[in-house]
């Protein structure tokens, strides 16, 4: 098989998110422990498939009916013992086979129970249908613990028997099989941390010798798997290294010497489950008691095997798993694949449930159907006989069309071709399933080796529930029209991300300050707190709603959608805290949470329901976090992974920084009897920068080690000062130096002995709060009390100031958006949502710029996105760094100023008015001169005609 070299994976844009709880199929009463080699989940096209909470029996919850299924669910026949795995087959919608702890393999068809056998005397940990043969088992068992048999069965009619046609003993004992795309290898991982290679036809031989065998790279006695790459001569394995930590390879079958690539994760005890998509070429590695699901490059050719693509947090241990056949994909909204995770109660609180998670790929628009992400997959049917496999002939993979023009007729093309290919076989109708009884031998009702014949119906057919099926609600859909695309960036840390670079001259000197027409601001907001604490800002702003703090008992916060601006009525959506707010703030990577805390040491979270705000709406209580101290003052969610905050607090006299990853501590960090007036995160959420009072200093904290990394002198008055990263190597603070004169230093996040550069404003009480533009260096302060808003432009380590905006009423806060949501048709570089005393007025900042009508990529390179965790949540917690994710700022009705043709040369203004002039003057002179000599010539003719007349008298 030859292959391409790829440098990039052509799906590293794809995003997942958890939908909702109204898409999830909850309420269930499942057994959620998964055994070495299984998924704990089987999924075909019609149905999903779990063992019931007694364990010995399956049941089957309808595909196209999420929600709360309870017991609606329908129970499949037992086996006599506790099923340890479960399987459906991929050439079939109809076929699923188990095998329970007392060594019985049982099969269904169409949830009804075909037959069962007795395989094994001993627990068998392994069962699944051939990739290509419908009427092939493969099952796996253990007879005792360094002792493994791996067996295949032949199931198809006229062929029973009670025993295997192969088999092989494995020593160390099995965990999990997996048979190659084309049907032709079997690989068996062991309890050695080997996996070994078989192919049952090799020269009709069945004493099952391997024919290759990987290195030792995984520990020994950790639990093990295997599963191939498709039809691809590779390998995916996944187990622990010696130290406990999650490990995965990938294998290149023509040398096992070495993997080809490997991947190492977090340490844990359960096992990490594999899945693999043929189409795509992505790897999912599902971290089982975890809530983390990664995807990786699972390409053998590209630049970076097994290099991690992306990832999403689930709000409750996973259980189990499995991949959505292909053909059931939403494929015209760019849904390339979709992963059920089985979870446990701890969330739902009232039994199991299985989340639909899909990954999708951004596109402009999703009218057409894009080839390019959807290959031909395999369809529904199986590609050969057992005759013709055990004959080694060639097979050909049957692949269907995921085009939905197209599909019917692909699918019908290849039935016909198919067919001839299959053995015909009937079954007597009278025969009914046999009824579960002894399983020490072969039960009369054989599964047929034809695929019409197992299904009861045509390949490919569908029912009408299924097509209906709903796909979750990506919350990227809420990013603007502009951002054209998510990229992945290599994996660098942040702090070596984004460095300064040396400009040597201000590019924005020209920069303008505007306010929105009345139209995009909120008006008659009553109630507004006025004295809010100066150490934190009594609006914040996501990318769904304003929260902002008002009067009232019980510490009210109002919400308002952002997409509604105008006058707010009366009676408005109002949450109460139950104690005074002293800080808000929202969730980065959710827009619809916002969190409160209160002077009663109560951090709440509280999510926003998606209907019409009203008066009267309630909101949900998503998360309470009482924290153990006495008073609260400020909240900071972290940047890069979901679920972490971090809380100022204070406890007699003494300050500290809590971090909390949902209900548990962490952390605590900066721990001092100075004070603290501020502090931040730093971009990769590595180290965390704050102000102290007594003391006046600036320090900087490692988050996880609680080491302080570096500490210097900060502003000179005890008054309160605020603090904000400028990348991950420049730390602004604003503040008053001695005789209240208010000043802006920039430092060195590595050497804080003196500032790299500071500028005195003026003199006067209101505190500035800075917001930064990374991408463009600028440094906004808003001037609390005041009409203005300062800027300034870092430049090569000097501050350079910038022209001020101007509003018609005093600030009581300010909040900035994303850098995705500026209007960049306009060369508008932040747009901001300015708070006073009864309206929030919607402000932008623009820069002129010569060729407007071109995306200007030389001031708009593509920015950080903001809302998507960069990092998983465990990972971050035990130390890794995160991957940052850029947006492409250029809308799709524009082109790059650096692709733009070349402006027409102009000469210079001076020049072409005195060329002008002097034309203008040159051809008035001509008109003179030839006007007069026009009267010229009639003076003389007139002359000469009298003078004729009087000559001929």
């Amino acid at each position: 098989m030859t292959f391409k070299p790829s440098r990039f994976n052509k799906y590293r844009n794809a995003t997942a998110a958890v939908p909702g709880r109204e898409l999830w199929y909850s309420e269930l009463s499942i057994d959620t422990s998964v055994a070495v080699g299984a998924n704990g989940l089987a999924i075909d096209g019609a149905a999903l498939y779990a063992r019931t909470s007694s364990g010995n029996a399956l049941q089957a919850i309808d595909l196209a009916q999420p929600g709360n299924v309870g017991a609606h669910a329908n129970i499949l026949s037992a086996l006599p013992g506790r099923i340890l795995d479960f399987n459906t087959a991929t050439h079939d919608d109809c076929l699923v086979v188990a095998s329970d702890e007392l060594g019985n393999v049982g099969l269904w068809r169409n949830q009804s129970l075909v037959y069962k056998f007795s395989a094994y005397s001993s627990a068998c940990v392994s069962a699944c249908f051939h990739p290509t043969v419908a009427s092939v088992v493969v099952t796996a068992a253990n007879a005792t613990s360094n002792s493994g048999k791996v067996c295949l069965w032949n199931t198809s009619a006229g062929n029973v028997k009670t025993a295997a046609f192969w088999s092989a003993a494995i020593q160390g004992g099995v965990d999990s099989v997996s048979l190659q795309g084309d049907g032709r290898l079997v690989a068996a991982s062991t309890r050695a941390g080997v996996c070994l290679l078989y192919d049952p036809r090799k020269s009709g031989s069945s004493d099952g010798r391997p024919v290759g065998s990987t290195s030792a790279f995984h520990a020994s006695g950790r639990p093990t798997r295997a599963l191939w790459a498709g039809e691809l001569p590779f390998l995916l394995t996944t187990g622990q290294t010696k130290t406990r930590e999650r490990s995965a390879a990938m294998w290149d079958q023509r040398n096992m010497s070495q993997p080809l690539s490997s991947i190492q994760l977090q340490p844990s005890t359960k096992p990490l489950i594999p899945l693999y998509d043929d189409d795509t070429r992505l790897a999912y590695l599902v971290e089982t008691g975890d809530n983390a699901i990664r995807w990786v490059d699972g390409d053998p050719s590209s630049a970076a095997p097994l290099s991690e693509l992306g990832s999403v947090l689930l709000p409750s241990p996973v259980r189990g798993c499995g991949l959505l056949p292909k053909r059931q994909l939403h494929v015209m909204r760019g849904e390339i694949s979709r992963i059920h995770a089985l979870v446990d109660s701890t969330i739902t609180g009232q039994g199991a449930a299985i989340i639909p998670i899909s990954n999708v790929v951004p596109r402009r628009t999703y009218l057409d159907f894009h080839a390019d992400l959807f290959p031909d997959t395999k369809a529904p049917f199986p590609a050969q006989s057992f005759a013709q496999w055990m004959a080694q002939e060639p097979v050909h993979i049957p692949k269907m069309s995921l085009d939905p023009s197209k599909t019917a007729e692909s699918l019908a093309a290849l039935r016909r071709a198919y067919a001839l290919n299959t053995e015909a076989c009937e079954l007597d109708a009278a025969q009914a399933p046999p009824e579960v009884g002894s399983v020490a031998h072969l039960e009369a009702v054989p599964v047929a080796d034809n695929t019409e014949f197992m299904c009861g119906q045509s390949p490919g057919t569908q029912t009408s529930s299924i097509k209906e099926n709903i796909t979750p609600e990506i919350s990227k859909s809420q990013i603007p029209a502009a951002v054209v695309g998510v990229i992945d960036m290599p994996h660098v840390p942040y702090s070596r991300y984004w460095k300064l670079p040396q400009i040597g001259y201000a590019r924005f000197k020209y920069l303008e300050g505007y306010t929105y027409p009345p139209s995009e601001s909120f008006t008659n907001i009553s109630n507004t707190n006025l004295r809010f604490s100066q150490q934190s800002s009594p609006v914040k702003v996501g990318s769904k709603f304003v929260a902002i703090s008002c009067n009232g008992a019980g510490g009210q916060v109002s919400v308002l959608c952002r997409d509604s601006p105008g006058r707010v009525p009366d009676k408005h959506a109002t949450l109460v805290h139950g104690a005074d707010v002293v800080d808000i703030g929202f969730d980065l990577f959710d827009p619809n949470i916002v969190a409160t805390a209160g002077i009663d040491g109560r951090l709440q979270m509280w999510r926003i329901p998606n209907t019409q705000l009203e008066g009267d709406t309630l909101f949900e209580l998503e998360e309470y976090i009482h924290i153990s101290a006495d008073r609260i003052h400020q909240i900071r969610f972290h940047p890069c992974a979901k679920g972490v905050i971090a809380v100022l607090v204070s406890e007699v006299d003494e300050y500290s920084i809590y971090i909390y990853s949902g209900l548990l501590l962490q952390f605590i960090v900066g721990k001092s009897q100075d004070g603290i007036h501020s502090f931040e995160w730093s971009p990769d959420g590595s180290r965390i920068a704050l102000t102290t009072k007594k003391s006046k200093q600036l320090r900087v904290y490692d988050v996880r080690s609680q080491e302080l990394l570096a500490k210097g002198p900060g502003m000179d008055s005890i008054r309160p000062s605020r603090i904000a990263w400028l990348g991950s190597s420049r730390i602004c603070l604003a503040g008053f130096g001695s005789g209240s004169q208010r000043q802006l230093c920039v430092y060195d996040a590595e050497m804080l002995s003196k500032p790299l550069a500071s500028v005195t404003i003026d003199i006067g009480p209101g505190v500035l709060v800075p917001f930064t533009d990374v991408d463009c260096r600028i440094i906004y302060l808003d001037d609390r009390g005041s009409r203005l808003t300062h800027a300034f432009e870092l430049v090569d380590d000097s501050l350079v100031v910038l022209p001020k905006y101007e509003s018609a009423h005093p600030s009581l806060g300010m909040d900035v958006l994303p850098k995705h949501y500026a209007d960049i048709s306009r060369c508008e570089l932040m747009q901001a949502y300015r708070l006073s005393s009864q309206s929030l007025g919607l402000v932008g900042f623009r820069v002129p710029r010569k060729r407007p009508a071109y995306f200007q990529d030389d001031i708009f390179p593509n920015t950080v996105d903001v809302e998507s965790p960069s990092v998983d949540t465990l990972a971050w917690l035990d130390g890794a760094a995160p991957t940052p994710r850029l947006i492409n700022l250029c809308p799709s009705d524009m082109v790059p100023l650096s692709e733009a043709p070349p402006e027409a040369a102009r000469k210079h203004t001076f020049a072409a008015a005195s060329e002008k002039q002097y034309d203008n003057t040159k051809k008035a002179i001509n008109a003179m001169l030839s006007r007069a000599d026009v009267v010229s010539d009639e003076e003389y003719c007139g002359q000469a005609a009298d003078s004729g007349s009087d000559w001929s008298d």
